[in-house]
């Protein structure tokens, strides 16, 4: 009983090894055209990205910029804003070294402090809108 039994594995062996091999071999080339398309996509990529960089680094594009950049539009930091961002900092300095809670807070809302004007038209414009949708 036991030698059949061995006889039977010997003879499915193969077989299951024929099988094996064939799955191996079906993996094996779809792993190579998974990879090719890999490669063939990146080397568009960087041919695409090749052709950027010529158009951007291009004369047309340096003299575009130089053509539409206004410094007018480059926001520079008022003495208000200076001190506004050095009192948080101090707040936050010492809010460390007292291992306080509420400072941290504090110099939060000292920063945020700039923008409660923007924060208040933001919300006048949504009830604003809020009415005039109810109307």
């Amino acid at each position: 009983m036991h030698r059949l039994k061995k006889a039977q594995r010997r003879e499915k062996s193969p077989a299951a090894d024929e099988e094996f091999l064939m799955m191996l071999k079906e993996t094996c080339a779809m792993t190579d055209e998974d990879w090719e398309e890999k490669q063939t996509t990146q080397l568009l990529e960087m041919e695409a990205m090749s052709k950027a960089l010529v158009v951007l680094s291009g004369d047309d594009a340096h003299d575009l910029f130089t053509r539409t950049y206004n410094p007018a539009f480059v926001q520079e930091p008022t003495k208000n804003s200076q001190r506004r961002d050095l009192a948080a900092k101090l707040l936050s300095e010492v809010a460390k070294r007292l291992n306080s809670l509420r400072l941290p807070t504090l110099a939060y809302k000292v920063r945020l402090d700039a923008f409660t004007r923007v924060t208040k038209a933001i919300d006048d414009m949504l009830a604003q809108l809020t009415k005039e949708k109810q109307d």
